[in-house]
C-alpha cells in the first residue's frame, strides 16, 4: 500500500485573513506560529516558506490591514465625484467597519513597535486624508484640519468607548458633530 500526502497550500491573503480573524475574536496575543498554523490546518514549516519568524508575519499582517483599512477606503472613496459624495462615503465605510480589529490592533501597538509604526501610519494618512475632503468642501486649511482631528478622534474615542454602538447609532453622533462644527 502506498501512502501519498497531499500538502495543503496557503496563500499569503489566507495567512492575513487568518491573522485579522484571530485579533477580532481571540486578541493579539493568540497571534502565534503555532496557533495560526493549527488554524489554518498546516505545518511550520509552511510558515516559514512565507515568513521569516513571528516579526515578519507581523509586519506584513500590518501591512496587509493598512492597505485593506486605509488605502481601499480611499481608492474606494476617490472614485465618487463630489466632496459631499466623498465623505458620505467615507463616515458610512467607517461606521461599519470592523470596530474589534482597530481596537485589538491599537492595544497591541502599545506593546509592539511593528504595530505601532503601522497604526501612526493609518492615523497619519487617514488625518490628512479627512483633511483633504474638509478642504474640498470650502473649509479653510485651519478649519479643515480642525474638523478632520475632530471627526477622526471621534471614530477612535467612539470604538474604544462604545464599541456596542451600532453603525446607524455611530453615523447619527457623527452627523450631529459634523453638522455643529459647520454651523459656527
Amino acid at each position: 500500500m502506498v501512502c501519498i500526502y497531499i500538502m495543503k497550500k496557503v496563500d499569503k491573503k489566507q495567512w492575513f485573513v487568518t491573522g485579522l480573524t484571530v485579533l477580532e475574536k481571540e486578541g493579539f496575543a493568540r497571534i502565534t506560529i503555532d496557533n495560526l498554523c493549527g488554524l489554518l490546518q498546516i505545518t511550520k514549516g509552511a510558515f516559514y516558506h512565507h515568513f521569516k519568524n513571528i516579526d515578519g508575519y507581523v509586519d506584513a499582517l500590518m501591512r496587509y490591514w493598512l492597505e485593506v483599512n486605509t488605502f481601499e477606503f480611499i481608492r474606494e472613496v476617490d472614485k465618487l465625484n463630489t466632496p459631499k459624495e466623498q465623505q458620505q462615503k467615507l463616515a458610512d465605510m467607517a461606521a461599519y467597519a470592523s470596530i474589534r480589529n482597530e481596537n485589538v490592533i491599537r492595544a497591541w501597538g502599545y506593546s509592539n513597535p511593528i504595530v505601532r509604526n503601522y497604526v501612526a501610519q493609518a492615523d497619519s494618512i487617514r488625518l490628512k486624508y479627512a483633511n483633504k475632503l474638509n478642504e474640498a468642501t470650502g473649509l479653510d486649511a485651519k478649519q479643515a484640519m480642525d474638523l478632520a482631528i475632530i471627526q477622526y478622534s471621534m471614530l477612535i474615542g467612539m470604538q474604544q468607548v462604545c464599541s456596542d454602538l451600532s453603525a446607524k447609532q455611530f453615523k447619527e453622533l457623527q452627523d450631529m458633530v459634523i453638522n455643529k462644527f459647520k454651523k459656527q
